[in-house]
């Protein structure tokens, strides 16, 4: 089955180096099959047999055996994928006027989820598993929505760049 993992904490500050040439060797190692990677982020394509949950806990294991520390691993079916890509929250937010995210979710939110992001600026959507958000273009600095949404509820994501999954979403298809 086609799948996308989206790793959380590597690549970003100095520690969780790692080349993605390494990457998809380490997710090699853990099994998986006709690895790609896209993006210097942490986004990883592959085939493997394994529901995404067993695949996430299997890509943990093998980074940690590399020498990193606290990178999660958040994988999406292209079934899933394309469930999300379906979804037309987005559509008062023009890409020219707005840059647009996708905060990802191993577990399903907690329920004060969908009332956090009614309440908070520039929260668009919660879903079971995915909070979309945007913020315009020319967007004040600091703001870190991420964050904002593991301290509230309490619960880990990784943010990714709305075109970015929608690449994702393609690749895996191709």
């Amino acid at each position: 089955m086609r799948q996308a993992a989206f790793l959380r904490a590597i690549n970003v500050g100095t520690h969780n180096r790692i080349k993605m040439t390494d990457l998809r060797e380490v997710c090699e190692r853990a099994g998986l099959k006709n690895v790609t990677t896209y993006l210097q982020t942490g986004n990883v394509l592959f085939d493997a047999d394994a529901e995404p949950e067993a695949v996430a806990v299997t890509i943990e294991e093998a980074l940690v055996g590399h020498g990193l520390r606290n990178a999660a691993a958040v994988v999406r079916s292209l079934a899933e994928l394309d469930d999300l890509m379906a979804c037309t929250a987005f559509e008062p937010f023009p890409a020219d006027d707005y840059t647009r995210f996708v905060t990802l979710f191993r577990t399903d939110l907690p329920g004060q989820a969908e009332q956090f992001v009614a309440e908070s600026g520039g929260y668009v959507l919660a879903r079971k598993r995915e909070v979309l958000s945007v913020l315009p273009v020319e967007r004040p600095r600091g703001v870190d929505l991420n964050g904002n949404i593991e301290k509230k509820l309490k619960v880990q994501g990784t943010t990714r760049y709305w075109h970015v999954v929608e690449e994702m979403t393609r690749l895996l298809r191709s």
